[in-house]
């Protein structure tokens, strides 16, 4: 099987992906090019591809915009569309449509090699990148992150739990699931609490000031402090979408404290097997820490189902067997 990917593509929303295809299809049979793709522009909406066997060829899109609209005419050039907010919605072509579950930045390339690929993709599709700098900070902001070996395993510190996350203004609700669980974390004298809020230059979203840092956390010591942690909090965020923050804490493989999902899944999650559903008030999160904290059984097992579900569902070589099993009705030489 050859692949071929759009050089527009924004490779730190991307790079999941090319993880998973390096892994199914290796290196060699990957290659960027512009014959396919010349309809796209580089965006942080989705990500384009084209598999093509000896029998066959087929056009693909993974989208990881965090709506649960699709983009039309992605959607009409290609015979597997690949969503992870997929939602109940009522969607043209509804063939196309599979909910592939959350994803996260990955570091997939050297330093030398995040420079050629960056200078090179540019030079293929300059044409169709109307913002130089954010493309080539997709390539500087996939360096910073943590390959995925380094994810897991991971050795937690009891009772420690941290979490920190960004403030948003049109999203109330969210702030307010994550500020409940931050106070719930902070007033039990059980728990060694680190994180906050990440602060906002112009302070435009008052209230939660209290439990607010002062400097943001570099992505080194976020990932690292995540690391350490005994509890992992999620809860929809823009758009109700899948935030990254689930498709990492399922790769920790941590005890998750959720509010219910209002996404897709490739497979649903179960409450007390693989995480501990919430309504999110402050009183039923600080019930759900201390039925972690009391219950070490509970705990590792809640790790265990974690990690198991993403090996099974959402790694990234999972992932593309999964597209390319729904793309191809068929066995395919490759």
């Amino acid at each position: 099987m050859k692949v071929y990917i759009d050089p527009s593509s924004d490779i730190l929303y991307s790079s999941y992906y090319i993880k998973g295809i390096e892994e199914l299809f290796g290196k060699k049979n990957i290659k960027f090019s512009n014959n396919y793709f010349r309809d796209f522009k580089h965006n942080n909406h989705f990500f384009a591809l084209v598999l093509k066997s000896k029998d066959a060829e087929r056009k693909i899109i993974i989208d990881f915009a965090d709506s649960e609209e699709v983009d039309i005419i992605a959607l009409n050039w290609a015979d597997t569309y690949a969503k992870i907010n997929k939602s109940d919605i009522a969607y043209p072509s509804p063939e196309k449509i599979i909910a592939i579950g959350p994803s996260f930045g990955i570091h997939i390339y050297s330093f030398f090699k995040t420079g050629y690929m960056a200078i090179s993709n540019y030079l293929k599709a300059s044409s169709r990148i109307p913002n130089k700098r954010r493309f080539f900070s997709d390539y500087k902001a996939q360096l910073n992150r943590m390959s995925i070996d380094e994810y897991y395993p991971n050795k937690n510190v009891n009772n420690y739990v941290f979490f920190a996350s960004s403030l948003w203004k049109k999203e109330k609700k969210t702030n307010d699931f994550r500020a409940n669980f931050i106070k719930a974390c902070i007033e039990n004298p059980d728990i060694e609490f680190d994180g906050g809020f990440a602060p906002r230059p112009r302070k435009d979203v008052p209230g939660y000031d209290e439990i607010t840092v002062t400097t943001r956390y570099s992505i080194t010591e976020y990932l690292g402090n995540m690391k350490k942690s005994s509890i992992a909090f999620n809860t929809p965020a823009v758009l109700d979408c899948h935030g990254w923050k689930l498709g990492e804490f399922l790769c920790f493989g941590k005890a998750i404290i959720s509010t219910p999902l209002s996404r897709k899944l490739p497979k649903a999650l179960q409450d007390r097997k693989h995480l501990l559903f919430t309504d999110g008030s402050q009183d039923d999160i600080q019930e759900k820490i201390k039925n972690i904290i009391v219950n070490p059984e509970l705990l590792t097992e809640l790790k265990n189902n974690a990690r198991k579900y993403y090996e099974e569902e959402l790694s990234p070589k999972k992932v593309i067997e999964r597209i390319t099993k729904a793309t191809f009705s068929e066995p395919v030489s490759t």
